[in-house]
């Protein structure tokens, strides 16, 4: 199907256009029943620990989106959506972002996307969690394809849980969206992708 759907781009906008197509297909993984979980994994690279055991209950914060700065509105509806994401593994229980945003500025703490070991252990501690996931936003940009439309965006974004005991990375992945709604929008569809094949093993239909 998915041969499929590139032949025809190829063939309706020519090969000049061909990295325009590549994106907007990316899109569509956040669209359902367009493409299913397991041609996600053959085309997103991720990674996850084997003792990354999703068996047991982790309590997981997830940290302000680094290398973006929006609206705070527009910041805590995509930590939101991120969380409901999480959340609909059984075993993950998330720590409420109004904790997480107290303490980080608390500690004047400046988040840049990035978590090394040292800061994780301080940051898990603070925040009674023994996960940290931190998302870091590559790019945001709008595809002059779509001039007519200028609000389309299309967004990549790196996905990372750590464990704050070991400094281990637990799970990595990059995901890409694209939206006509916005960068907020674009955002979340990154993340959608990202987070899908922990969702699958996580036993999330």
């Amino acid at each position: 199907m998915a041969n499929w759907i590139m032949e025809g781009m190829r063939s309706s906008i020519g090969s000049g256009l061909i990295l325009s197509a590549t994106l907007l297909f990316a899109g569509l993984f956040c669209t359902p029943g367009l493409v299913t979980p397991g041609m996600v994994r053959a085309v997103q690279p991720y990674s996850i620990s084997p003792r990354f055991d999703l068996s047991k209950i982790w309590r997981i914060a997830v940290l302000p989106f680094g290398g973006y700065s929006p609206s705070t509105g527009a910041d805590n509806s995509l930590i939101e959506h991120t969380e409901l994401q999480l959340l609909k593994i059984s075993t993950f229980v998330v720590v409420d972002r109004t904790k997480v945003q107290e303490v980080l500025r608390e500690q004047e703490f400046a988040y840049s996307g990035v978590v090394d070991p040292g800061t994780a252990s301080k940051l898990g501690k603070l925040l009674g969690a023994n996960a940290l996931m931190s998302v870091k936003v590559v790019s945001v940009k709008h595809d002059q394809f779509f001039a007519d439309s200028p609000e389309q965006r299309d967004a990549e974004v790196y996905v990372r849980i750590v464990d704050v005991e070991t400094g281990e990375v637990l799970y990595s992945a990059r995901g890409q969206g694209s939206s006509f709604e916005g960068a907020a929008s674009a955002l979340a569809s990154a993340v959608d992708v990202a987070l899908l094949p922990l969702l699958e093993m996580g036993g999330v239909k």
